[in-house]
């Protein structure tokens, strides 16, 4: 666990004022200002001094003492960047306590009016986080007034915008994929072989005072001490230096910083994990399989500190590709079967990085032996970092990660450094962009809820966006088809016309009306004004028995009408007039009255062939015109 601990002015406090369950972590007192935190993993801490704060000795005291809440074993704050945010918002709040006209001296005394300070000193970039850590810091304090901690906590943040992390495309991602597959390979096959070399030297094999030998002899001594021979005084022989000296021989044995980076990347594409989450995996794992048998999986431990203490342990089951599948894809091809099992490709690691956890010491999978061997540096290592990912892409020509340092430089001279192909654009390598593009290529939640994947991966993503936005509108196109289906208007041609004269009877059952109603349709009697009424006193607008009193463009969506060749010229007329009329009308006003009549008549239209259409229109009579007029002026509609 992360560690608090507290001390001021030269001692500890010998009465913790509070009562926790940790033993190691020492509470803020009222004279103790300074507290120490250690990061969970015990690699890095760091002292906050709260005396340097402009505020009073007690809101020192209270500053310090609700840090240590929220970075001791019940916080969230695992690492020294964490809880650098938090001292960060804190001296941000003490800068603005200083700076109002009745500075407090007492956490009692701050009120709502110096929250309200504090807000607006906040830069528009920081102030979600700033706000959020605030309310992180004071959420179980009790020295705060109720009003004070309401004022702190009310109100929603604005909504952040997502950051552009966009997925890869299928030829970057293979050109990523293609650069660490081949590290791994070529690790593999040197590791491999400088085993076996060691194996024939213990079994006498190679010849005496041979290059082999002597190579051999000392990869021996490596192996079994984890150092190359060394003269007395603590310097390499210049024996050893002749085979190659340290950034030769170690190598022949255990992974480099850059090939354990390579098996992260990969990791990280093929099981969507996140960077930090992966390069911590340990070394023990069971095996439900027993090491064999279908179907093969590993379950690892993993932390995700930012889950909370009661959750941040979860059990990942890291999985083989199954041998049907396998056989589909790649045929006989263990090779290939390797680089698309996130299985084998751990279990590799674990053997190509076993010298260096022995000698060192390690737990982690991701061990490997470091080159830059001084004072101040160890053998055997199994921290990474986030930016040995950009080093990494540097030396396979990727162009440098946008934001990254120039210090933050990689001294492992033993990883290739190909020149980019001549026309060929690279892609920086970004661990969140593999991420990014598993979890859309998948589309199942890792390590986190489904609500998350959908709110934050992929709602960020414009290709699932697009994709979504044509899901939607296929599915209202379908719905909209479906309703105009139901009461769409029937058109008639004229050879119904024709058949009608052979066969009223027949006819009158196509268009669904008896013989009379057919004959007076047909004498032109029931003509409304785009269409034809089976019958008035039946409108879904009225009640029965009583004659419709709608509007005629309210005819396109009755049951009743029926729409004959006859009608052909004052229904492009009308179609004609509504297209004009939207684009001198409010939209809101057009859609409100004319979009539904409008998209009937659209559909209408589409029976009849252009040149139908064009004809029509010259052969509108001035009478048909005169009632156009009438309709979309209103003087046909009741009052």
């Amino acid at each position: 666990m992360s560690r608090s601990s507290a001390s001021g002015r030269g001692r500890r406090a010998s009465q913790p004022d509070r009562d926790w369950t940790a033993p190691e972590r020492l509470v803020v007192t009222t004279d103790i200002c300074t507290v120490t935190f250690i990061e969970e993993s015990g690699r890095r801490s760091k002292v906050y001094d709260f005396t340097t704060l402009p505020v009073g000795p007690e809101l020192q005291r209270w500053m310090a003492q609700v840090f240590a809440d929220t970075t001791g074993p019940r916080g969230r704050a695992k690492r020294v960047s964490t809880a650098e945010h938090y001292y960060g918002a804190l001296r941000k709040f003490a800068a603005v306590l200083t700076s109002v006209d009745s500075p407090p001296t007492v956490p009692g005394d701050i009120i709502p009016a110096h929250v309200a300070a504090f807000r607006l000193a906040l830069a528009p970039g920081s102030f979600n986080a700033q706000i959020q850590r605030l309310r992180t810091l004071v959420r179980h304090d009790t020295e705060l007034h109720a009003q004070t901690r309401s004022a702190i906590a009310e109100g929603r943040l604005p909504r952040r915008p997502l950051p552009t992390i966009r997925a890869y495309t299928d030829d970057d991602r293979q050109q990523i994929l293609t650069a660490a597959r081949g590290d791994i390979r070529r690790a593999r096959e040197r590791i491999r072989a400088g085993q076996e070399l060691l194996a024939r030297y213990r079994r006498g094999e190679p010849d005496r005072r041979s290059q082999e030998e002597r190579i051999g002899r000392v990869l021996d001594v490596l192996d079994l001490t984890g150092e190359l021979p060394r003269l007395p005084c603590g310097q390499i022989p210049d024996s050893v230096q002749a085979l190659g000296g340290v950034r030769v021989l170690l190598p022949m044995l255990c992974l480099t910083r850059m090939e354990a980076t390579a098996f992260a990347v990969l990791l990280v594409d093929m099981t969507g994990e996140n960077f930090g989450t992966v390069i911590d995996w340990p070394a023990v794992h069971f095996r439900p399989d027993g090491g064999f048998g279908e179907p093969a999986v590993a379950l690892v431990e993993e932390t995700k500190p930012r889950r909370g203490p009661a959750r941040e342990h979860m059990v990942v089951a890291v999985e083989d590709l199954p041998a049907g599948l396998a056989g589909i894809l790649d045929g006989d091809s263990e090779e290939r079967r390797l680089f698309r099992s996130p299985l084998r490709v751990y279990l590799l690691l674990l053997e190509l990085s076993a010298l260096a956890r022995r000698h060192g010491g390690l737990t982690r999978a991701f061990s490997y032996v470091g080159m830059s061997v001084g004072r101040n540096h160890d053998r055997w290592l199994s921290s990474m970092r986030s930016y040995y990912v950009g080093c990494w892409g540097e030396r396979h020509g990727f162009p440098r990660p946008p934001g990254r340092r120039p210090d933050q430089s990689c001294k492992d001279r033993t990883a290739l450094n190909p020149q980019p192909t001549a026309g060929q654009v690279k892609p920086n390598v970004s661990t969140q962009r593999l991420r990014q593009t598993a979890i859309e290529r998948h589309r199942r939640p890792v390590a986190h809820s489904r609500a998350t994947m959908n709110d934050y991966y992929l709602r960020r993503s414009p290709q699932v966006a697009a994709e979504s936005r044509d899901i939607v509108r296929e599915a209202l196109n379908d719905e909209v088809s479906k309703a105009r289906a139901v009461q769409t208007v029937p058109v008639f041609t004229p050879g119904f016309l024709d058949r009608a004269q052979s066969d009223s009877a027949g006819a009158a059952a196509e268009m669904g009306v008896d013989i009379d109603t057919l004959t007076r349709i047909l004498a032109r009697e029931q003509d409304t004004v785009v269409a034809s009424c089976v019958d008035h006193r039946d409108s879904p607008y009225t009640e029965p028995g009583t004659p419709c009193d709608a509007s005629f463009l309210q005819c396109l969506l009755c049951p009743n009408a029926r729409a004959l060749p006859h009608q052909l010229p004052i229904q492009v007329a009308t179609h004609d007039r509504l297209a004009a009329l939207r684009t001198n009308l409010n939209p809101q006003t057009w859609d409100r009255r004319y979009a539904e009549p409008f998209a009937r008549l659209t559909d209408l239209l589409g029976h009849y062939s252009v040149e139908d259409r064009d004809t029509a229109r010259h052969r509108l009579s001035p009478e048909d015109r005169q009632l156009l007029d009438d309709l979309m002026n209103g003087r046909l509609d009741l009052r």
